[in-house]
């Protein structure tokens, strides 16, 4: 097993012999992990760890498609190849609904997050009980990626406009159409594609107060999504990709098309994942850099804010010896510290605390995203919390995409989508309650 090449960790090696030893000599560990846009970062971090401390950790770096199959391989054998297990946002229910990871809490007695740690919707906690996340669950892992969804708007196109930051949906709309009628961008730009669009919908679908399924009790589900609420959500986001401010086809819009209509500046306006961010800011990739902005995703019509959570959480399985379950909590405890977590982000990271904007990071313009990263991260859910959530993600996002290319009404779409929601939920064992067709 080969450790991934180091890009970017000499920048931090001069810190370590200034910053206190954080962890006790520990056995090597070996973590899997994506291959991603912020490998690099985290990869500064292992190499940093380790000249502060001695201790060895292996990266074993695989394409997104081929981690999770790896990590249910490692996970199931009578010992597992990974003492850290890195796991993206839509696995997470799979991964500790199976009983495959060790709670933090039974590797050091009383062992609590840092005060500071974003938790995205609960999901470092699992209730077995309910069979979904919870404030009130064990502790299962810590976010080592807070990847979530922010409003992207630019700054200088809003400034010759004369344009506030949208607090609503509505307010977002006619920022929109003033773009769309006053200059060559595109007003705003969906991700709609089908393997997008459930992603990208969730923060209209939340912030109008209505949700793909809620949790009842122990088994027990209750649709959502085919309600008045869930109606007005998907017609918001149907006028968002319509003809008068979005592209052309926006059902084929998937994030590579998105960032690259921001870069170029043919779009003005989106909802996108902070990691977007370095992309936008590069000078070799971006037209735009140095004005685009940041901000909280808009409101619903009761004042809520919601934002989509597609973090990623590093967990501890249960089949690896005590002696090195230990080690892989003392470096993830380690990378945890506000300090630490401003190395992060100074390397290209994407953080996992919600105070970086009281350090020095805050007045330095070029992270001039914090307070929108931290606003959203504090609103993030997760729309699909059961481990079948790719699956039932599929499911739906047929029929909202369709309703997107104008082959199915809104209507038929949501109640469509919910019966399909339904039978995922179903075929999982639940007891659903459905909601009568729109």
């Amino acid at each position: 097993m080969k450790k991934t090449p180091r890009n970017i960790a000499a920048i931090f090696v001069a810190l370590a012999g200034a910053l206190p030893a954080s962890a006790e000599s520990q056995p090597e560990i070996t973590m899997a992990i994506n291959q991603s846009p912020w490998l690099n970062s985290f990869v500064a971090m292992v190499d940093l760890y380790e000249a502060e401390t001695g201790n060895v950790v292996v990266l074993d770096v695989n394409p997104f498609g081929g981690l999770l199959e790896k990590i249910r391989n490692s996970v199931r054998s009578t010992e597992g190849t990974y003492d850290l297990v890195a796991v993206n946002s839509l696995w997470l229910s799979e991964i500790y609904s199976g009983g495959f990871l060790a709670p933090l809490g039974d590797i050091r007695a009383g062992y609590a997050l840092q005060d500071g740690i974003l938790t995205y919707g609960a999901t470092t906690n699992w209730d077995p009980a309910v069979g979904s996340f919870s404030p009130d669950g064990t502790l299962m892992g810590v976010p080592v990626n807070g990847n979530v969804q922010v409003l992207y708007y630019n700054q200088a196109i809003y400034d010759d406009l004369g344009l506030s930051v949208p607090a609503t949906w509505e307010e977002l709309y006619s920022n929109a159409m003033a773009i769309a009628d006053g200059t060559d961008s595109y007003g705003f730009v969906p991700r709609a594609a089908r393997d997008s669009i459930v992603y990208n919908f969730t923060p209209y679908l939340f912030s109008h107060d209505a949700a793909f399924f809620r949790v009842t009790g122990p088994g027990q589900a209750e649709i959502g999504l085919n309600t008045a609420e869930g109606l007005a959500a998907l017609n918001a986001y149907l006028r968002m990709s319509g003809e008068d401010v979005a592209p052309p086809n926006p059902g084929a819009i998937a994030q590579g098309e998105l960032i690259q209509l921001l870069s170029t500046g043919r779009a003005a306006q989106a909802i996108a994942v902070i990691a977007a961010w370095g992309a936008l800011e590069n000078p070799n990739e971006s037209r735009v850099a140095g004005q685009m902005s940041a901000a909280l995703i808009p409101a619903g019509p009761g004042g809520t804010h919601a934002s989509s959570a597609g973090h990623w959480v590093a967990g501890i399985p249960n089949n690896v010896p005590a002696e090195r379950q230990a080690a892989a909590l003392a470096f993830l405890d380690w990378f945890q510290s506000q300090e630490l977590q401003v190395n992060y982000v100074e390397a290209g990271g994407v953080p996992v605390r919600g105070d970086l904007a009281d350090t020095d990071l805050g007045a330095n313009n070029a992270y001039r995203f914090l307070d929108a990263y931290s606003a959203n991260a504090e609103n993030a859910v997760m729309g699909l919390p059961f481990a079948a959530a790719a699956e039932a993600s599929d499911a739906m996002a047929l029929h909202f995409n369709r309703a997107v290319i104008g082959e199915e009404s809104a209507e038929i779409a949501l109640n469509s989508a919910a019966e399909a929601l339904a039978g995922v939920l179903e075929r999982n064992g639940f007891a659903v309650t459905r909601q009568p067709d729109l």
